[in-house]
């Protein structure tokens, strides 16, 4: 995955790895909404619904 992508700084995101080892990221946005997709497509850039993890990775940054 890109370390570019938001999803890897978001707070609803779930790291998904195959058994064969493949990773997927899961927004759990798109569990209760379809505005988000489930499993958007990487990197993802802007997203409405992204949330910092708050682990000291982020600025802050909300993207509209």
């Amino acid at each position: 995955m890109s370390a570019g992508s938001l999803c890897e700084r978001c707070a609803h995101v779930r790291e998904i790895v195959s058994g064969k080892g493949s990773r997927f990221l899961m927004c759990r946005r798109g569990l209760a909404s379809d505005q988000f997709a489930k499993y958007p497509p990487q990197p993802t850039l802007v997203c409405v619904g992204f949330e910092s993890r708050g682990d000291g990775n982020e600025k802050g940054e909300h993207v509209f």
